[in-house]
């Protein structure tokens, strides 16, 4: 999520009822909460919580776009979480910059007339190198729609947790474009996927109405702040929580103790 403040980072929004990517979702529907670990959240749902064995695998769905730098250290997160829980992951495309053109723009243009809090790049750079990133501005703002195409390659082949982070890694830390086909294949092929075959599914834009489809829901479902994790179609945080918001939340989902 863009320009999270130190109060909106210890806060985690939770939607419910989400019942799937199929259907819309208003985020009048929704409610929120501030969250600082020892909120009983299951008291305000008026639901049971009793101990229950930590075992269920959780179904993820992470919303965000490969130009977001809190989506990159989100996503650090959820790689953290996986070492401890049974992780079903998906994720989802969103578009932070509508109307990029395939080209991309430079980051002075795409800039133009934004102004920073005080602090807010050193606190960003600070928390992905405490994420073990090594974060960087690119100077070029890609579309990322093809990027999006090749997650859809990727996890028909088994890749998502992989092809993920290496797109995250290839722009901000290596600064390459995005949007061009070459290094979305060269990405690709470093982590073992088929270069040749990915290039002919991007040319053929195999992939692109699946990633229209993600992005209409996203629409529709409210989403306006990247990344948000939904936890088993039902709840979900929003922004680069500290990793005891996420753990937290998918101890109790794992529990059944938000169902």
């Amino acid at each position: 999520m863009q320009g999270l403040s130190a109060r909106s980072r210890r806060q985690a929004v939770w939607f419910v009822g989400l019942s799937g990517l199929s259907d819309t979702f208003r985020m009048s529907e929704s409610w929120g909460i501030g969250f600082d670990g020892n909120i009983d959240v299951e008291r305000h749902a008026g639901i049971d919580v009793d101990d229950q064995p930590v075992s269920a695998p959780i179904r993820l769905l992470v919303v965000s776009d490969y130009i977001c730098p809190w989506c990159y250290i989100g996503f650090t997160r959820i790689e953290q979480l996986r070492t401890e829980f049974d992780i079903d992951l998906n994720v989802g495309a969103y578009e932070l910059r509508p109307g990029i053109p395939p080209e991309g723009v430079s980051r002075a243009e795409a800039s133009k007339g934004r102004v920073y809090p005080p602090g807010y790049l050193e606190n960003l750079r600070n928390l992905a190198a405490e994420s073990g990133i090594d974060m960087k501005r690119p100077p070029l703002v890609p579309n990322t729609r093809k990027a999006h195409e090749a997650t859809e390659f990727a996890k028909e082949h088994g890749k998502v947790w992989e092809i993920h982070h290496a797109l995250f890694h290839a722009y901000f830390e290596e600064e390459r474009n995005l949007g061009d086909t070459d290094v979305i294949c060269d990405v690709a092929a470093d982590i073992g996927l088929d270069a040749e075959e990915l290039c002919r599914a991007l040319d053929d834009h195999r992939y692109a109405p699946e990633v229209e489809r993600q992005l209409a829901w996203a629409r529709a479902a409210g989403i306006t702040g990247v990344p948000t994790v939904v936890f088993n179609e039902k709840f979900s945080i929003v922004g680069a929580q500290e990793y005891a918001v996420v753990k937290d939340v998918a101890s109790r989902v794992a529990a059944g103790r938000l169902t």
